[in-house]
């Protein structure tokens, strides 16, 4: 997985034992590498500056080559994958329009397996937004029979899966197992919320001359002001209240900046801070407004974010729940997406839909999810 702050590739290796979503998934390892020089290239990709097509073709090329230290590390650790699931870098997405840049063969060729990419494509040929993905992945990972489950991706920009505890089955009829999961997973919601680490890491580049706020020192120093704090509430809130997934033309950033030009750095990063986590929270608390009042509830965050001390005590305090990072199920925070693309490999490749229409918008129909290249050996 790379994801939307551009900063490194995350790999996890995953052992799944079952098909379709009876499968059960067990972390094994993980690994990651940072883009460098790498970096530079794709952001400037991202802000669709323009590229001749042999630089695009090698960027892809590249990227994928960059893929393959941690992906040897953790074959020659736990031996080699039957299948590799590449979510590729997000360059462009404004749905019907989308683009996860990788090369996939290089990676296939590597390794000796076949590989998965372009996992979003068919929800977004079905009509779908082709996002959040992940929705029915957390709720293979995270689901619980009796409490209901948020979990929140702190990345660059954030989302969040709403996983309720499982109906109660009809008094009326035998239920099979796999109706019982189809009746729950019925029930599972999920959107993007709002621009995250885009903009901390932003205003820690611009403001403070540092690549992001380490565990949100900067932040916790710096305090909040109310006027830019509600300014930028209500612009995050806003690109909240929109009903698309958020990607390139969705970024806003300079305009959210601007709401904190005039506060010293550490102020500025407090009051962003604060104001992501306010958006988060209204969103939380929406999709719980139906729940009954005894019911437990547990946020789960994960992503760059989750390291983030500041944005953790924010969203406590604005929720009043108890928020974890998924470290407490056994998936480390920042490889959760890792983990789930895995998961979502699986489901491809067992012929399954890994998007939920009611997350995503798009019509029933079966889907072929995911394009797969072989290695020829």
């Amino acid at each position: 997985m790379t994801g939307t702050s551009i900063d490194a590739i995350d790999v996890a290796a995953v052992h799944v034992v079952g098909r379709g979503l009876a499968a059960r998934a067990t972390l094994v390892g993980h690994a990651s590498a940072s883009f460098d020089e790498l970096s530079a290239r794709l952001r400037s990709a991202h802000r669709q500056d323009p590229l001749t097509a042999g630089a695009f073709a090698a960027l892809a090329r590249d990227l994928a080559l960059a893929h393959l230290p941690p992906l040897r590390e953790l074959a020659r650790l736990h031996g080699t994958p039957d299948l590799i699931a590449l979510h590729g870098q997000t360059l462009f997405h404004q749905p019907p329009l989308s683009l996860q840049l990788i090369n996939a063969s290089v990676v296939a060729q590597d390794l000796g397996c076949a590989v998965v990419s372009n996992l979003r494509a068919a929800d977004l040929a079905a009509g779908g937004q082709g996002a959040p993905i992940t929705p029915l992945a957390d709720w293979m990972l995270f689901r619980s029979m009796r409490a209901w489950r948020i979990v929140v991706n702190l990345g660059g920009f954030s989302n969040a899966t709403v996983v309720p505890p499982q109906p109660l089955p009809s008094p009326a009829r035998t239920t099979s197992p796999s109706d019982v999961r189809t009746a729950w997973i019925a029930l599972v919601r999920g959107c993007d919320l709002c621009l995250c680490n885009q903009l901390l890491d932003h205003l820690a580049r611009s403001r403070a001359s540092i690549p992001f706020d380490l565990d949100g020192a900067r932040a916790i120093s710096g305090r909040i002001h109310r006027a830019p704090l509600d300014a930028l509430h209500t612009l995050l809130d806003s690109q909240r209240r929109s009903g698309r997934s958020l990607g390139t033309a969705d970024e806003i950033l300079s305009c959210a900046a601007a709401t904190v030009a005039d506060l010293s750095p550490a102020d500025a990063l407090a009051t962003a801070t604060d104001a992501i986590a306010k958006t988060i929270s209204y969103a939380i608390c929406e999709h719980l407004a139906d729940k009954e009042p005894t019911a437990r509830v547990k946020v789960l965050v994960a992503g760059g974010g989750a390291k983030n001390h500041a944005l953790l005590a924010s969203l406590r305090r604005h929720t009043a729940l108890p928020v974890h990072t998924t470290d407490l199920y056994g998936v480390p925070c920042d490889v959760r997406e890792s983990v789930e693309m895995a998961l979502l490999g699986c489901l491809a490749l067992d012929g399954g839909s890994i998007t939920l229409a009611a997350v995503t918008g798009r019509t029933t129909p079966r889907l072929i999810d995911g394009e797969f290249v072989h290695a020829v050996l």
